[in-house]
C-alpha cells in the first residue's frame, strides 16, 4: 500500500539554508553531548540555540499547525497543560514537583521547540545531505563510546595516562571522581539504540533500489553494518540486556517489513547483505546469553518477583537479601526486581491513576506511603511508560503515548528520506521504554524531541497530494 504527500516540498522553503545548517549543528552537539556529564554549558547552549532557531522555523509554517497532522504537537501541547493543572491543583507533593517543573518540563519544552522547527526545516530543506548530518549526530554518542573504549583498553598499554573523563569507567579511582563521570547503562540504551535502529531503515531503503547497487550504496551498506555492529558490541560489553532484547525486536520487527516486502525482488548480493547483519545479532546475543547467566533463570526469576507479599525482598534487599527460585539458587537481582517493581508499580497505578506527580521518583515516594517498610534504595519502576503513569497519571500518558502512535502512522506517508528519520527512532523509543529506567531528565526530554521532530517532519500533508512510495515500512 503507498501513502501520500504533499508537493508543497518541492517548492521553495521559506527557510534559509544558513538556519538549517544552523538547527542540524545545533542538534549534532545536543546528542553528541546530552548523556555526557561535567559539560552541561554545551548542552544547554545548542537546547537554546536550536529552540530560538526552530521556533523561527515554526513561525514560517505556522499555518500548518491546522492540519489534523498536527495533532501530535497539539497532544504535546495539552500534555504541557495538563502537567501545569497537576502541579497547582492535584500535586501530591507540591515543593519536589514544582522543582521539577521548571528542570525536567523546562527542558523538554526547550527540545520540543527545537525538534518541531528542525523537522520542519528538514523536510523543506531538500538536500539529503542535512540527513547525513542528522545522522551523523544520531551516531555521535555510539562513535564518542567506541572512541572511549579504545583509550580505555589501549591507553595503559600505550603508556598514556588519560584523564578519567576520557575513559568509559575505571574502577581504581576514587568511587566519588570515577561517578561525576559515569554513564548508566540506561542512556547508552536510549541514545545508541534509535541510531542502530535508523540503520536498519537505511538498509529497507537500499532494498528498495530497483537497479544494481553503485559504489555508494555498497558504502551506505558498509556504514549501516558497522553502525548495527558497533551498537551490538556496546550493549554486549557494557552487559546491558535491554539493549540487546530491544535490539533482537528491531531485527524481528524489520525482518518482517523487509522479507514480507522485497524477498522476491532481491539479488543474491542484497539478500547477502542483509543476512550478514543478521548473523551480526546472532552473533552478539549468542554472546551475551553466555555471558549473562541471568538469562537462563528468566522465568523462573519472574515468578518470584511478582509475588509480591510472599517474597517481600524487593522492598528492601539490603536488608532481606534476595530469595531463591524453583532451582534452590539465589534469584538474579534484575530478573528478579524488574519483575516485583513492575508488579508494584502496576498496583499502584491502579490505586492513583491521576499520578504521583514527579517524573523521577514517583515509584519510590508512593511505594512508601503504600508499603511502609520500603528502604531507601528503591527509585524507579524500571519500565519507562509504568514510571510515567505514575508521574502523570493514565490521562498523562495516553496523550503522550498517543502522539507518539499518530506520528508512527503518519511517518508512512512522509517521502524519502525523511520517513526514516520520523519511523526508526521513535520506535526504537516505544520499545525501549517498556522495560527501560529511562524517567529521567535528559531521556524524557529526548522521548517528547523524537516525537516532536517527527510531527514536524509530517506537517505539509494536505489532500492535493500524489502518490509515494513509503519510506517507513508500511504497517
Amino acid at each position: 500500500m503507498t501513502g501520500s504527500i504533499t508537493q508543497s516540498a518541492k517548492m521553495e522553503s521559506k527557510i534559509p539554508n544558513w538556519i538549517i545548517w544552523v538547527q542540524c549543528t545545533a542538534f549534532v552537539v545536543l546528542y553528541a553531548f546530552w548523556i555526557l556529564p561535567e559539560i552541561v554549558g554545551f548542552r544547554n547552549t545548542a537546547l537554546v540555540v536550536g529552540a530560538l532557531f526552530g521556533a523561527y522555523s515554526i513561525y514560517q509554517y505556522r499555518d500548518s499547525f491546522l492540519q489534523k497532522a498536527a495533532i501530535p504537537i497539539w497532544l504535546i501541547i495539552a500534555l504541557f497543560i495538563w502537567a501545569t493543572l497537576h502541579l497547582f491543583f492535584l500535586s501530591s507533593n507540591f515543593s519536589l514537583q514544582y522543582i521539577e517543573y521548571f528542570r525536567i518540563w523546562k527542558y523538554a519544552a526547550l527540545g520540543g521547540i527545537m525538534a518541531t522547527g528542525l523537522g520542519i526545516s528538514l523536510f523543506h530543506s531538500g538536500p539529503k545531505r542535512f540527513l547525513y548530518v542528522i545522522y551523523f549526530g544520531l551516531c555521535t554518542p555510539l562513535i564518542i563510546y567506541l572512541v572511549k573504549y579504545m583509550l580505555t583498553s589501549y591507553g595503559v598499554l600505550l603508556g598514556v595516562e588519560l584523564p578519567i573523563s576520557l575513559l568509559i569507567y575505571d574502577p581504581s579511582v576514587a568511587i566519588d571522581v570515577a561517578n561525576r563521570f559515569y554513564i548508566p547503562k540506561t542512556d547508552y540504551v536510549a541514545f545508541c539504540l534509535p541510531a542502530m535502529a535508523m540503520a536498519l531503515g537505511f538498509l529497507i531503503q537500499l532494498s528498495q533500489i530497483q537497479k544494481g547497487w553503485n559504489l555508494k550504496d555498497f558504502f551506505s551498506l558498509l556504514v549501516q553494518i558497522l553502525v548495527i555492529g558497533g551498537t551490538l558490541f556496546l550493549f554486549s560489553i557494557q552487559n546491558i540486556k535491554n539493549g540487546m532484547a530491544y535490539a533482537a525486536m528491531l531485527f524481528i520487527i524489520f525482518g518482517i517489513f523487509f522479507f514480507s516486502s522485497h524477498f522476491r525482488s532481491l539479488s543474491w548480493k542484497k539478500i547477502a547483505g542483509i543476512i550478514l547483519a543478521f548473523l551480526i545479532l546472532i552473533s552478539a546475543i549468542a554472546f551475551n546469553v553466555k555471558k549473562n547467566d541471568s538469562w537462563r533463570t528468566l522465568i523462573a526469576d519472574t515468578k518470584i518477583g511478582i509475588q509480591l507479599e510472599k517474597y517481600s525482598h524487593w522492598k528492601d534487599t539490603i536488608k532481606y537479601g534476595y530469595p531463591q527460585n524453583e532451582y534452590g539458587t539465589t534469584v538474579s537481582i534484575t530478573n528478579y526486581e524488574r519483575a516485583a517493581w513492575a508488579t508494584a508499580g502496576i498496583k499502584l497505578s491502579i490505586d492513583d491513576p491521576i499520578g504521583y506527580g514527579l517524573i523521577e521518583d514517583s515509584f519510590a515516594k508512593m511505594a512508601k506511603e503504600h508499603w511502609p517498610d520500603v528502604g531507601a534504595t528503591l527509585s524507579h519502576s524500571h519500565s519507562g511508560w509504568l514510571d510515567l503513569i505514575l508521574a502523570i497519571g493514565y490521562p498523562g500518558f495516553l496523550l503522550i503515548f498517543s502522539a507518539l502512535l499518530i506520528v508512527l502512522k503518519h511517518a508512512r506517508l512522509i517521502i524519502q528520506p525523511w520517513a526514516i528519520l520520523a519511523f526508526w527512532p521513535l520506535l526504537a523509543n516505544l520499545l525501549l521504554w517498556c522495560t527501560t529506567e529511562v524517567s529521567a531528565t535528559v531521556t524524557f526530554a529526548t522521548l517528547i524531541f523524537w516525537i516532536c521532530l517527527g510531527a514536524g517532519l509530517s506537517l505539509t500533508q494536505t489532500k492535493s497530494s500524489h502518490l509515494q512510495t513509503p519510506a517507513a515500512p508500511t504497517l
